[in-house]
């Protein structure tokens, strides 16, 4: 079995948000809580984790697919997206950025001044923390550590564990719905290094990590 190590994990990247026909950002269509919730699970779970370009502050900054071919390539280009696309293109037109208007590349670049806004500081303060966690509590039990098990069920419930290489276990729980998830609790063992303590009710949206 490879190690964690072995993987790169992310939320999302320049091919997934390039491939939609508006170029949106998941921060474009889906909760904050979600997002969030994604992102403590992302940073601290033992595989190497990758952020998109302004991922770490929650930049809505689309990145739609562009390109500077020129002549016949840029026309097949042209064709090929249309027809990749038709369906969009029928529900959203002339909405959909040509992938050779200069404009399309321009309206990548970041917007830096969005980093100062209230819900970027927060978003970069939460990133920080938890790569602190993970720089702290897992990059130096990364040596020799391995898979154990992972549960989903219906519900949203998600409950994984790791075998760290100190011999420590790394646990998540996490509830990836929109509704509170009643359970029994039980006793986890280890410490707890993110989230709140555990009960017999988890919030939505709500990830718990402990060690030990």
């Amino acid at each position: 079995m490879l190690s964690p190590v072995a993987f790169i994990n992310f939320v999302q990247n320049h091919d997934q948000i390039g491939n939609r026909a508006l170029g949106d950002r998941l921060e474009s269509t889906v909760s904050t809580a979600a997002i969030e919730a994604a992102l403590a699970i992302t940073l601290i779970s033992p595989m190497v984790p990758m952020l998109f370009m302004g991922e770490e502050w929650g930049a809505r900054t689309p990145f739609p697919f562009f390109c500077d071919f020129q002549g016949d390539l840029a026309e097949a280009v042209r064709k090929g997206r249309r027809s990749e696309f038709a369906g969009a293109y029928a529900k959203y037109g002339d909405e959909i950025p040509d992938p050779l208007d200069q404009s399309t590349a321009q309206s990548a670049v970041l917007d830096w001044n969005t980093l100062n806004s209230e819900p970027g500081r927060k978003r970069l303060t939460l990133v920080r923390e938890l790569l602190a966690i993970r720089r702290r509590e897992i990059v130096p039990r990364l040596a020799a550590a391995s898979f154990w098990e992972a549960h989903a069920v219906s519900s949203g419930l998600l409950t994984t564990n790791w075998h760290m290489g100190d011999g420590t276990t790394l646990r998540l729980m996490a509830n990836l719905s929109d509704h509170d998830i009643t359970h029994a609790p039980g006793e986890t063992p280890g410490t707890l290094i993110w989230g709140s303590a555990l009960s017999d009710n988890m919030p939505a949206w709500s990830v718990r990590w402990h060690i030990g």
